[in-house]
């Protein structure tokens, strides 16, 4: 299960612990965002380890801002507040599912201090 970020400070917070952070950059009135929501969230539930979280671009405007945000829907994977990733545009849920898990396995050196070893 994904959550949403409603206030910077709680973003803050959320990429400077020791966890990978898949972030998805969507709005409402973007229909590749909404097909790639169901498909976020069933991701979400196959690899707890990864916090996954939805950020709305029209209500978290500064965030888009602060990470060049200019198309939609773009996932973005941090770890100790460092960007170690990126997916953009609508994937389709095998598709979307590999990139995850390369990406979470390509972020092992950020994560060496952690549990998040896959």
């Amino acid at each position: 299960m994904s959550l949403d970020i409603t206030h910077e400070t709680e973003w803050n917070t959320l990429i400077s612990d020791k966890n990978l952070v898949a972030a998805d950059f969507w709005a409402p009135w973007c229909p590749y965002c909404m097909r790639l929501k169901p498909i976020f969230e069933s991701i979400a539930s196959k690899y707890p380890e990864i916090r996954f979280v939805k950020i709305n671009v029209e209500e978290q405007q500064g965030l888009a801002s602060r990470y060049g945000i200019r198309g939609i829907p773009v996932i973005k994977f941090f770890c100790e507040e460092k960007e170690v990733g990126e997916i953009v545009g609508y994937l389709p849920q095998a598709d979307l599912e590999k990139k995850v898990g390369e990406i979470s396995n390509e972020a092992h050196s950020c994560l060496a201090n952690t549990s998040l070893k896959r």
